[in-house]
């Protein structure tokens, strides 16, 4: 059974979703649980209109720490938990989560299944399958 459960959260619908039924799956096999928000990393675009910016990310990525520290509260009052963590960290989401999920020993990644349009499919492509295609670590997809 699972002893180190990770759960990406967006804070889509599908995200939650997921940070609950890792909640229970943790519960029941008495695992380690921790939420993790990835933050990516500015785009900075160059064309003779746009001059490049420098992004400050420091207040989106306080914020989603006080948002993840709220859900792993939620959550610690609603399933019996062994431990509950959180982490917030700036970088590509899939590639993010799947070498946390490696470097820290996780047995498991719980991920939301968002409903994307054609066209956010096509330019973004979708997290969760690359996650899928790129992890070593079994993946269980919340589609409900």
């Amino acid at each position: 059974m699972y002893k180190k459960i990770l759960v990406g959260v967006d804070w889509s619908e599908a995200s939650l979703k997921a940070a609950k039924k890792a909640a229970e799956v943790a519960s029941s096999a008495k695992a380690e649980l921790t939420l993790i928000t990835v933050v990516p990393p500015p785009t900075a675009f160059l064309g003779e209109l746009m001059t490049p910016e420098i992004i400050d990310t420091a207040p989106l990525v306080e914020s989603s720490r006080e948002r993840l520290r709220k859900l792993a509260e939620e959550l610690a009052s609603k399933y019996e938990l062994v431990s509950i963590s959180t982490d917030v960290i700036v970088g590509e989401p899939s590639d993010v989560i799947v070498d946390y999920a490696v470097e820290g020993g996780y047995d498991l990644i719980v991920l939301g299944k968002r409903k994307l349009s054609s066209l956010e499919r096509f330019i973004l492509g979708s997290i969760t399958k690359k996650v899928v295609e790129k992890s070593p670590i079994d993946v269980l997809i919340i589609t409900r």
